[in-house]
């Protein structure tokens, strides 16, 4: 008996995972697959090192290990051009950001790019048209004022636009206006979180915040009946418009165009890959390949094939979430490990920008020392 062990750190997917187990051992006879749960990245590579000799052949992880930066994982590349139609058959938009560098060290799971989801009755309401995919920030702006309704207290029930204080959530606004948060090789902020076009981008949403208030502000209250009822508008990654904004009166649309005329957004996207300790690493390979290519993995799917197959390709809500691949780029949470360790400050000072008014220039241009 040939034994793979496939470590994983996303508790949420064990389902599948162990559905592809199961129907990968029934075609595969001698090989069993050791599926071993572990609760973090530190958890797992503590691991490696005090078990040496027992090494996993696989590892999944909630974020994609972009350029292998620890050396866990093999170059997959070589594996994915052996079979044919491969190539193809894989979102290019995702294997482009998984191959930054060059090396493939594993392939996606959970992606997720951000969209708009808007309820359609709120738009009725206001008798406002529907927001389409040529709109701008502009555009976004003056239906979130008519959008948002407040009581004579200035209490809102409804706000025009959802959009969570995260520094990760206000990144797709500032590479669609050009700007970025780190240099493409990771090693600096300098000149890029400080650039006009980043610094644009910050103000814009800050304003959307504190001069237009069409955004719900941290603390403020609200007399929604429910979350899902805050907002007209939300900034929704796949997963949570899955959760609660699948079915009408809900629709979904592009973000909106940005000054500087930039098509990108980010990617949220988890990986796995097989190791450099794998004692058996093309039978390794042909498990992930049967778990995230020929099962039903974790949605949405990363091939064409499967996304055909389950019907989301043509979808009202998930083929929009598909096509917006093809322009994703790297958030900078996956180029350096400093300015991710960062996170809590810089999304306090943001809270700082929206609540105080502290100057948005200069708060950016102090956020290049996390790198």
């Amino acid at each position: 008996m040939t034994e793979i062990r496939f470590l994983t750190q996303i508790t949420y997917n064990m389902k599948n995972v162990m559905a592809a187990k199961e129907s990968f051992e029934q075609l595969n006879p001698g090989v069993r697959i050791n599926v071993e749960q572990f609760k973090d990245y530190y958890e797992i590579t503590r691991e490696l090192k005090t078990d040496p000799l027992s090494a996993p052949d696989i590892i999944e992880l909630g974020g994609f290990q972009v350029g292998n930066p620890d050396n866990l994982f093999i170059d997959l590349n070589p594996y994915v051009a052996e079979i044919e139609g491969l190539e193809d058959d894989l979102f290019p938009g995702l294997l482009r950001v998984a191959r930054h560098g060059g090396m493939l060290p594993g392939l996606p799971i959970e992606v997720s790019p951000p969209l708009v989801v808007y309820n359609k009755e709120c738009f009725d309401r206001a008798g406002l048209s529907y927001p389409t995919e040529d709109w701008t920030w502009d555009d976004l702006v003056e239906m979130g004022k008519r959008l948002t309704i407040r009581d004579e207290q200035g209490v809102a029930s409804q706000f025009g636009f959802g959009l969570g204080v995260d520094i990760e959530w206000f990144e797709p606004f500032v590479m669609r206006n050009g700007g970025r948060y780190i240099s493409p090789d990771g090693s600096t902020c300098r000149g890029y979180i400080d650039s006009p076009a980043t610094i644009e981008a910050f103000r814009k949403i800050i304003d959307a915040f504190r001069v237009h208030q069409i955004i719900r502000k941290p603390g403020e209250p609200v007399a929604a009946d429910n979350g899902q009822a805050e907002s007209a508008m939300t900034f929704s990654f796949i997963w949570d418009t899955f959760q609660r904004k699948q079915h009408e009166p809900y629709e979904v649309v592009g973000l909106p165009a940005m000054p500087g005329g930039v098509e990108a957004n980010m990617i949220y996207m988890g990986g796995a890959g097989v190791t450099k300790k794998s004692a058996h690493p093309r039978l390794a390979w042909k498990f992930l390949h049967h778990y995230l290519v020929e099962c039903h993995s974790l949605m949405p799917p990363i091939s064409r094939a499967q996304s055909e197959e389950r019907g989301i390709a043509k979808h009202r809500i998930w083929s929009r979430y598909l096509t917006e691949l093809d322009h994703v780029q790297l958030s900078g949470y996956f180029y350096n490990k400093k300015w991710n360790a960062s996170r809590q400050l810089i999304n306090e000072d943001i809270h700082k920008m929206i609540l105080e008014g502290t100057d948005v220039a200069q708060t950016l241009r102090s956020w290049t020392r996390y790198t």
